[in-house]
């Protein structure tokens, strides 16, 4: 009888301790994000005062640069629907949008470098004022992309044989840890999102 009892407390003890760690990982979260968007902020603040005194022509965005936003919101959606998978068990549509999640990152940082050499060949080079704020700005962001994705890997290929069938999946998808990883890294992913947007207004706007 005893032992029935302690099986029971057990595992809600565990999940406690799990959502208590996690829990401050997410404030320590929160406050890298707060540090972040201040560095960015005083990035792009820099860029609009040196602007101001310079005679150089605007830079036009490219195309490039909207059709990559559009890949990184697309990201979003895909953790959307990965949380939504993992809430309802389904394996299988989960590991698909996992992939696709990652492959639309890569595809995001293939289009950013694409728009660098673009935007370099067509005579924006570092010497041009706007063009070295965008280089430099973009890039940092470009960074923490891949580390993201860095994560990303490092998630997936931990816990994929996890998914390999139904019985181990039941088990994974009742796992604390696994779903407080996700809802921290979907927390990290949507704050790029939202200052890659921030940085394409600003661009747009300042020129």
């Amino acid at each position: 009888m005893e032992k029935k009892i302690l099986h029971k407390i057990e595992p809600k003890v565990y999940e406690q301790t799990i959502h208590k760690k996690y829990r401050n990982y997410k404030w320590l979260m929160y406050i890298s994000i707060i540090g972040l968007s201040f560095m960015f902020l005083s990035l792009t603040f820099l860029y609009f005062a040196d602007h101001l005194g310079t005679k150089q022509p605007d830079i036009k965005i490219l195309p490039v640069f909207y059709w990559n936003t559009l890949v990184l919101l697309a990201s979003s959606l895909f953790i959307f629907l990965s949380k939504k998978h993992f809430r309802e068990d389904n394996f299988t549509k989960y590991k698909t949008t996992l992939l696709l999640l990652l492959g639309l990152g890569i595809l995001f940082l293939v289009g950013q470098v694409s728009g660098w050499l673009a935007l370099f060949s067509a005579g924006y080079e570092f010497s041009h004022h706007s063009a070295a704020y965008l280089y430099v700005i973009s890039g940092i962001h470009a960074l923490h992309i891949i580390g993201g994705l860095s994560y990303l890997v490092y998630f997936i290929t931990k816990n994929w044989k996890m998914l390999d069938n139904y019985a181990t999946a039941v088990v994974y998808f009742t796992d604390p840890v696994t779903k407080s990883q996700l809802n921290l890294f979907s927390i990290f992913w949507h704050f790029l999102g939202v200052m890659w947007l921030y940085l394409l207004f600003f661009f747009i706007a300042v020129g």
